[in-house]
């Protein structure tokens, strides 16, 4: 006791870092409401057999195996993503920790602000584009945009249809509906019994409700009402990872169903919505005359911020897969040759290439940005961090393939011409990625205004 009292005391002389300031009130779960079923209760139990017995639980064990807590109140929609890419085991291509390979929030950085998303969360559409930007199929419903038969027929599908499940169902729902606490939330279904029409909720918020059975209706009622910050209902959103989304995709309610596409391995995109709105804008502008050179004038601000790019797009972490490491290789030895081919475009001072940061315990590197230009700041993960060493021309090439048809894209990445000395040396695989690629960034700037 003594030694402890002496502590104390001692620590009354040293300079104490600031404390947060604790909250008026604490709490320790919430109780649910009397119409839905905690799923450990007995009737939980009793429905879950049910479900087991008539084949409604194919997508619960490769779920369950991944539930995890969301590690931030407003982290509903990034948990969510992460459990559902963990159970279609999508490898993420950069370390988690030491040297493994697995999803978690900090990775989804590719149409959101993380800093926003712990204060705000997510929107529906937003949910989409991120689990899209992660090479995943998107089949994504507004809930006003279908019928309870139309969502029953989906649930159906992803929950008792799959030997081995391929896809699962998300939904973003207001809490309100099931007489719960809080607003809009997103959560993972999980299972579906038909006897008594409940859906599984794998509830992502286990600190406040554990998972439970919901009555099919009341959770579609749930998707309807208007989220505030959009204007626009919620909704459910079907993820996979085989590229069949089309088997369960209703054109007719489905305004945004994507086929599907491998992960980026030179880039990610930027949340800067008002930007790429900007920038939508002035590419409807110039149909059909979109050219590299006005894409460059865009992105650099008529040439006095050649780092201007980097609010759209930031280098991937450099890749630690071999094979990944050849495609970087390969990818940049294409662009390098579809650059020369518009050498008269390119202005050489946009193809040095430069490092932006090296993070080693939060510190910039001795690697010095362009001049007259700023470093941008990846987000840090976990330790030291070392991005694609990626000039501002080989982004800007892609953002201007983006900026064509799917057409036009194709025909300027496999086009070689008959001079020998122009052609480029890599595989279709290799074409098919820069092309990928360019999508992706293409995808981002499309959906910029979902919400609006």
């Amino acid at each position: 006791m003594m030694a402890k009292s002496n502590d104390l005391t001692d620590s009354k002389n040293i300079a104490q870092p600031p404390t947060q300031p604790s909250p008026s009130r604490t709490f320790y779960r919430r109780t649910l409401p009397s119409s839905l079923t905690s799923f450990s209760s007995f009737e939980g139990k009793e429905i879950f057999a049910s479900a087991m017995s008539t084949g409604g639980t194919s997508a619960f064990f490769s779920l369950i195996e991944q539930l995890q807590t969301q590690p931030e109140p407003a982290y509903c929609g990034l948990t969510t993503l992460v459990i559902i890419l963990n159970a279609l085991a999508v490898d993420p291509r950069r370390s988690w920790k030491g040297p493994w390979r697995w999803y978690e929030e900090s990775m989804l950085n590719c149409c959101v602000d993380l800093d926003l998303a712990k204060e705000t969360g997510i929107t529906f559409s937003t949910f989409a584009c991120l689990a899209k930007c992660q090479g995943l199929d998107v089949h994504a419903v507004h809930g006003s945009d279908s019928t309870v038969e139309e969502f029953r027929q989906i649930v159906k599908q992803t929950c008792t249809h799959q030997k081995l499940p391929s896809s699962f169902l998300v939904i973003s729902y207001t809490r309100k509906v099931l007489g719960q606490t809080g607003t809009g939330h997103f959560s993972p279904i999980g299972a579906y019994d038909e006897a008594s029409d409940n859906v599984l909720i794998l509830d992502t918020a286990r600190f406040k409700y554990g998972p439970h059975w919901v009555p099919l209706e009341l959770v579609f009622e749930a998707l309807i009402p208007e989220d505030p910050d959009t204007g626009k209902s919620r909704g459910y959103a079907v993820l996979s990872y085989d590229g069949k989304q089309d088997e369960i995709s209703n054109p007719d309610t489905c305004h945004r169903c994507n086929s599907h596409l491998p992960l980026s391995v030179l880039f990610g995109s930027k949340q800067n919505d008002s930007l790429r709105k900007e920038f939508k804008d002035f590419l409807e502008s110039l149909l059909p005359n979109v050219t590299l050179s006005s894409v460059i004038s865009f992105w650099t601000k008529d040439r006095t911020n050649d780092n201007y790019i980097w609010e759209l797009v930031q280098p991937q972490l450099q890749p630690v897969d071999s094979a990944d490491v050849d495609m970087v290789t390969s990818l940049r030895r294409l662009l390098k040759g579809l650059i020369a081919r518009k050498q008269s475009d390119m202005p050489s001072a946009l193809l040095l290439t430069w490092q932006w940061m090296n993070i080693n315990n939060g510190n910039k590197s001795d690697v010095g940005c362009p001049p007259g230009g700023s470093c941008c700041t990846p987000s840090p993960n976990n330790g030291s961090v070392r991005t694609l060493e990626i000039s501002p021309g080989e982004a800007l090439y892609i953002v201007y393939l983006a900026s064509l048809s799917k057409e036009q894209r194709r025909d300027i990445v496999f086009e070689d011409g008959t001079d020998v000395e122009m052609r480029i040396g890599v595989d279709d695989t290799v074409r098919e990625q820069l092309l990928a690629e360019a999508a992706l960034v293409s995808y981002a700037i499309e959906t910029c205004d979902w919400d609006v």
